[in-house]
């Protein structure tokens, strides 16, 4: 099992290898899942980078459908088509993902991080969903199938829960239908245990957010044997979710959301570390083979205080 902490490249290279030798010896880290939202060349990490998680487009899915007619009503602009779909054409999108396919092999990485997931701005401020977890499913598998279609590569692919339509990790059927219709073989999960904590916005602590995460990998049956990494952090919102679904109930405009949405995420989820020793029965069900450290902090002072309390929480699973 690998202890990996989360990053990304907006820092100068000579920057992030200081970050990844600190880290490394201060906590032990045996390596890095990384992010890339800049062009830089960072092969002289590569050593250090065991997984690479691909960007992530919420509204992409009728991009690459091209049902333009949705993508404009949803979202007014073709600005913002660009920014939130991955590109402006069915073609722009495919191989912005090769690319990105194409840069983990590069770097050598183990693994592939990609959220099956397809959300609207003011859905994701109001909840009324327009497309069901199996809608997204299925264009999921018809859209990895044809971004690895060829590829010379044995990385892992891990799909990666979130609590929008798509893979929430909490279903058998779903599951089942990714394993049995994506073609390329190598592949599994990744649970997100704050995503999934967002599932159920009625938990009230993190008792009974640990026993709701045992309960929904449960419901997987054999697909829990293919639960290979975790984003381990918590998040506990469901309070504030309910409230924010009523507030924005008749919201209209994008601008309005726009401004609105980046705020409500990461007050939905907050990824701060975990601190109830009790998800360590959760580690112990399911093989880790990549355990990721994913905190949000504002600065290196607080990631390090969410590095240690965390450290403490799981203490004897990492031993």
């Amino acid at each position: 099992m690998y202890k990996i902490l989360n990053m990304c490249d907006f820092s100068s290279v000579n920057d992030l290898r200081n970050s990844m030798d600190f880290y490394k010896e201060k906590f032990q880290f045996d390596g890095f899942e990384m992010i890339k939202f800049t062009s830089k060349d960072i092969s002289a990490l590569k050593k250090d980078i065991k997984g690479y998680h691909f960007r992530f487009f919420p509204c992409w899915m009728d991009l690459y459908r091209e049902n333009f007619d949705k993508l404009y009503e949803e979202l007014v602009t073709i600005e913002n088509i660009k920014s939130l779909c991955g590109g402006t054409t069915k073609k722009e999108l495919v191989d912005f993902y090769k690319n990105e396919l194409k840069r983990a092999t590069e770097l050598e990485v183990e693994y592939v991080v990609f959220h099956p997931c397809n959300i609207y701005i003011k859905e994701s401020l109001h909840y009324n969903f327009y497309y069901s977890n199996m809608e997204v499913l299925e264009v999921v598998a018809e859209f990895l199938n044809e971004v690895f279609q060829g590829v010379d590569t044995e990385v892992t692919l891990l799909l990666e829960n979130l609590w929008w339509p798509g893979l929430r990790l909490d279903n058998y059927e779903e599951a089942d239908y990714l394993m049995k219709n994506i073609r390329y073989p190598h592949k599994g999960f990744l649970l997100d245990t704050g995503h999934m904590l967002n599932n159920n916005r009625e938990l009230k602590n993190s008792d009974e957010g640990i026993e709701y995460i045992k309960a929904s990998i449960e419901n997987l049956r054999e697909y829990k044997e293919h639960i290979y990494g975790v984003h381990l952090n918590f998040s506990l919102s469901g309070e504030y979710t309910n409230n924010a679904i009523k507030e924005n109930e008749k919201i209209e405009s994008i601008d309005i959301a726009m401004e609105k949405v980046y705020p409500h995420i990461s007050k939905v989820d907050s990824h701060q570390p975990f601190e109830n020793n009790k998800i360590v029965d959760v580690l112990n069900i399911i093989p880790v083979k990549y355990l990721v450290y994913e905190l949000i902090s504002i600065d290196s002072k607080k990631l390090i205080d969410g590095i240690l309390k965390q450290d403490k929480c799981i203490e004897k699973y990492l031993k």
